[in-house]
């Protein structure tokens, strides 16, 4: 004896197009909608629900995807977390130094500035003058005579002579004239300084380590990986949708 049933593709067919059982589903991003209620009818098509009643299963099913919409948006981040399968150790360290103090710094010099400098001249001058002088005088003596009955003086004799006047000589000055001394300059300086302030600085190092550290050889990694691949989100939110609303008997 045949026994009626309402399966799931049964009771969207009833609901369509003005409504659909999965038509207040919440899902979080990252998760198309259209995937999955298609990947839920393939599934679930043919088993019986377990709520008969439309509206009941309407909202039974959008109470469902809220209950789950925390694991369903783990599943989503963790599968797309970026990594690199064959490293199994990625660390990052980051260190922040802040400083923040005062300073105060007093500093003195003192010394003494020596200079001293000797000039030494010598200064010697020499002066050869020589002067040749050749001199000629011509002398004339007249004698004359007045008759005693005469006013004016007559010529009686009269004598010339030439004289030369030779001067010859040779003037020689010389002489050395030395001029030393010393000239000497010193004296002392001092002087003094302060540094007053502040100061701060901020010292940030960050660094990734990453890479196998040889527990886990890269081949057993990469089978974990391809484990992971065959893993797929649709399926397993499928078979969730099955075990909450349907009785599974073929």
């Amino acid at each position: 004896m045949s026994q009626a049933k309402i399966t799931l593709i049964g009771l969207e067919n009833y609901l369509n197009p003005e409504h659909s059982v999965f038509e207040q589903l919440y899902l979080p991003e990252g998760i198309d909608k259209d995937i999955l209620v298609n990947s839920i009818l393939m599934r679930c098509q043919e088993f019986e629900l377990l709520y008969s009643d439309p509206d009941f299963m309407i909202k039974a099913v959008n109470v469902w995807s809220l209950k789950n919409y925390r694991t369903f948006d783990k599943w989503v981040k963790a599968l797309n977390i970026k990594y690199d399968p064959l490293y199994n150790y990625d660390r990052t360290e980051e260190y922040t130094d802040e400083h923040t103090g005062s300073y105060n710094r007093t500093g003195s010099d003192s010394g003494t500035n020596g200079n001293t400098r000797t000039d030494n001249l010598t200064m010697t001058n020499n002066l050869t003058t020589t002067n040749n002088l050749t001199d000629t005088n011509d002398v004339t003596l007249t004698h004359s005579e007045k008759a005693y009955d005469e006013a004016a003086f007559v010529e009686k004799d009269k004598d010339v002579t030439d004289q030369d006047q030779h001067h010859t000589g040779t003037v020689t000055d010389t002489g050395t004239v030395t001029n030393t001394g010393n000239v000497t300059d010193s004296g002392n300086y001092n002087s003094s300084n302060t540094d007053t302030g502040t100061d701060s600085h901020t010292d940030k190092h960050t660094a990734r380590l990453f890479g196998n550290i040889g527990v886990t050889t890269s081949q057993q990694m990469l089978q974990s990986e391809l484990d992971i691949a065959r893993w797929n989100l649709y399926d397993h939110i499928s078979d969730l949708f099955a075990q909450e609303f349907c009785i599974m008997v073929y």
